[in-house]
């Protein structure tokens, strides 16, 4: 099992030798069609086809192992096995990355507008029976009057767990990882921070809107299931405007900064 050599450095560009090996082997995964639990070479044979030194094989294999596309054992038998990276590791990068970014609401819901109604399509003719009994379920969850929780946070909660478990039927991993990351930076900025106790709007949307999603899930009807939330994401867009502007004006009223 052979490894392609160091990638060429960039011109007048300075780059670790260690972060050329990850460079080097990432390629190897791509180009040779590695899967999840094949194992990388040992490292004395990491050492002698890269041609670079013990240590800096190691620290390639470790900068890959924070990166989740690794685990490492010791012992006689020990090596790199590659696995497939968490969604839980991704979330945590975007959150890093957004945790000093302003999160603008209709920019966030112009990209659910875009991949949702798909994700709706996607998994019409997927759902299982069991997916739809899951799906009923958090519809009442979502609704005070249906046996959702008193707490408009637990109902928010309801609501975006109806979409993860769309995206844990789509069988496109691209599509289903953005619907994920969306509604998780969604729990971020909507649920706790623009909490509405009276704002009964928010429960009559969700289960008008995804009773009719219902609806055309068991129909098997991607094209109405692909119509319909395109409907409810910009009823959900209008709606999370509103919250928003109820917590600008509660913070005029109160002398309090918008936000707090």
């Amino acid at each position: 099992m052979s490894l392609p050599p160091k990638p060429p450095l960039p011109a007048g560009k300075r780059i670790k030798r260690s972060d050329q090996v990850v460079a080097g082997i990432k390629r190897w995964i791509v180009d040779t069609e590695q899967q999840a639990g094949d194992r990388l070479p040992q490292e004395a044979a990491l050492i002698e086809q890269l041609g670079v030194s013990r240590g800096t094989v190691r620290e390639a294999l470790a900068a890959l192992q924070v990166q989740g596309l690794v685990s490492v054992s010791t012992g006689p038998n020990g090596g790199a096995t590659l696995t497939p990276p968490s969604y839980e590791r991704c979330l945590d990068a975007v959150s890093s990355y957004l945790y000093f970014q302003p999160v603008d609401i209709r920019t966030l819901y112009a990209l659910r507008r875009a991949v949702e109604p798909e994700l709706a399509a996607n998994v019409a003719t997927r759902l299982s029976e069991a997916d739809l009994a899951e799906l009923e379920a958090l519809i009442g969850l979502s609704h005070p009057a249906h046996g959702g929780s008193a707490d408009w946070n637990a109902r928010r909660e309801a609501d975006l767990l109806f979409h993860d478990r769309l995206a844990d039927a789509c069988d496109s991993p691209m599509l289903a990882l953005f619907c994920r990351l969306l509604n998780d930076i969604i729990r971020r900025v909507i649920i706790v921070r623009h909490a509405q106790d009276g704002f009964d709007r928010f429960d009559e949307d969700v289960l008008h809107s995804h009773t009719g999603l219902m609806d055309a899930f068991r129909a098997r009807d991607a094209a109405r299931a692909r119509e319909l939330m395109r409907e409810h994401m910009a009823c959900a867009e209008a709606l999370a405007l509103e919250a928003e502007a109820r917590m600008d004006r509660a913070g005029l009223l109160t002398g309090a900064e918008p936000g707090d």
